[in-house]
């Protein structure tokens, strides 16, 4: 077997070749994307979303906002955070404008300047937008996140990470206009909340204390038995969810 080996092997040949030189007049034409219905603009949209969160770009922004900001603890459940390997999910979310918001405005500005317009390029104009913070983002656990897109939770602009206001100024002209509506009601119900924002997100709790009356506490039988291994609780939390690393991930 090993002399047959040997056999097999060749070595390095070099072999002859020639050079082509040719010089164009002109670059060849991108495709020009032409959308007949809503529906074909609607699908290209989203191939543009496909397109970013499958970039590389991407997936290092939301390393980065992993290692280096505070978004790993959700906005609405301040208690769920995905550090000391606990096990939930934090997503990003986009807000007050979505992904396809975004894409959007910024493919309605290459219409109208007639720039290039095809997935890459708006892509890589997308990513601009959130390396230069101008992206707002808010950090959700994945039942929140799911609640947000249900219209089931409002989630207060003061509370959106990242300078959203500033794309909104840029794109203002090529921004949907029943998306300017909604946002403008987002403004509207921001303000109406911002009084009890702190007893709602920041709670501030007061403790009354009377002479010859404690706090109920836990018997330590009750302690011994919750931490128990092999306790029901245990075993369908370890069948439900498999013990690996937290998640970070994108909307």
């Amino acid at each position: 077997m090993i002399l047959y080996k040997q056999a097999m092997v060749k070595k390095k040949v070099d072999r002859p070749f020639r050079e082509i030189t040719i010089s164009l007049d002109e670059p060849p034409a991108r495709p020009v994307y032409t959308f007949k219905t809503p529906k074909d603009k609607v699908k290209f949209i989203k191939t543009c979303e496909s397109v970013c969160r499958k970039s590389m770009e991407y997936k290092d922004y939301i390393k980065f906002l992993k290692r280096n900001t505070d978004l790993r603890r959700c906005t609405v459940l301040r208690g769920l955070n995905c550090e000391h390997n606990k096990h939930y999910t934090i997503e990003i979310h986009h807000e007050p404008f979505t992904l396809f918001d975004i894409v959007e405005a910024v493919l309605s500005r290459r219409e109208t300047e007639g720039d290039v317009i095809n997935p890459q390029a708006i892509s890589d104009e997308v990513m601009q937008l959130h390396y230069d913070g101008k992206i707002g983002l808010v950090h959700l656990s994945k039942t929140m996140h799911q609640l947000v897109h249900d219209d089931k939770i409002f989630i207060p602009l003061q509370y959106i990470y990242q300078s959203y206001n500033v794309f909104y100024q840029d794109y203002r002209q090529f921004i949907n206009p029943l998306v300017e509506e909604k946002l403008a009601a987002k403004v509207d119900l921001s303000l109406k909340t911002d009084e009890i924002l702190s007893d709602t997100i920041d709670p501030e709790f007061t403790y009354i204390h009377i002479d010859g009356f404690d706090f109920p506490s836990i018997p330590n039988d009750w302690k011994s038995v919750m931490h128990m291994e092999g306790t029901p609780t245990d075993t369908m939390e370890s069948e439900s969810k498999p013990q690996e690393k937290s998640d970070f991930v994108e909307e």
